[in-house]
C-alpha cells in the first residue's frame, strides 16, 4: 500500500478539490461582465466633461485621481491630501473657481470622505462657490458597494470593461 491511512488521502484529495474550486472561481472573477450600475457609473464619469463645461473635481488622493483620469475625465482634479491645511486648501479651491466653475466633491464615502465633504461644501457655499450634491449622490448610488474611488480600478479587470485612457 501507499503509507496513507484513509483519512489521510480524504484529507489529500478535499484540499485539491478545494484548490481546484477556488483557480476556478478566480478565473471566473476575472472574467465577470460589468453589471448595470457599474456601466452607469462608467458612463456618468465618462459624460462629465461633456455636461459640465467648467468642472474642478475634488479628491482625496493621487489614486483616486488616476483612476478617474483612467476613465477618461479630463476636468481639473484637486488633491486634499496636499499638506496644505484644510481652511487654506478651501481658500486657494474657492479661489481657482471663476463665476461660473461648479464643484464636484468626490472624497471617499467613508465616514472620514462624507466628513471632509461635508466641510469643504460647507465651507465653498459660503464663498458661493456651486456644488454639484446631487451628482455626488448619484455616483454614490451608481458605486453599488464601493465606498473608495480608488477602488473603481476593478473596473478595468472585467470582461467588457473600457480601455484605461492614459
Amino acid at each position: 500500500m501507499s503509507g496513507f491511512t484513509l483519512s489521510e488521502k480524504k484529507d489529500r484529495s478535499l484540499k485539491g478539490k478545494v484548490n481546484i474550486f477556488r483557480a476556478r472561481s478566480q478565473q471566473r472573477a476575472g472574467k465577470k461582465r460589468l453589471r448595470d450600475n457599474e456601466r452607469a457609473l462608467i458612463d456618468i464619469i465618462q459624460k462629465l466633461d461633456h455636461d459640465y463645461e467648467s468642472l474642478l473635481v475634488v479628491v482625496e488622493g493621487k489614486r483616486d485621481e488616476l483612476v478617474l483620469r483612467s476613465l477618461g475625465l479630463k476636468a481639473p482634479i484637486v488633491k486634499t491630501q496636499s499638506g496644505t491645511p484644510r481652511q487654506l486648501f478651501v481658500d486657494k479651491l474657492a479661489s481657482a473657481t471663476n463665476q461660473d466653475r461648479q464643484v464636484l466633491i468626490l472624497t471617499d464615502f467613508d465616514d472620514e470622505g462624507s466628513e471632509l465633504c461635508r466641510l469643504i461644501e460647507q465651507e465653498l457655499e459660503v464663498r458661493r462657490v456651486r456644488v454639484l450634491r446631487r451628482l455626488r449622490r448619484e455616483i454614490r448610488k451608481a458605486m453599488g458597494n464601493w465606498r473608495c474611488i480608488e477602488e473603481l480600478v476593478a473596473l478595468f479587470k472585467r470582461k467588457d470593461s473600457p480601455e484605461p485612457t492614459a
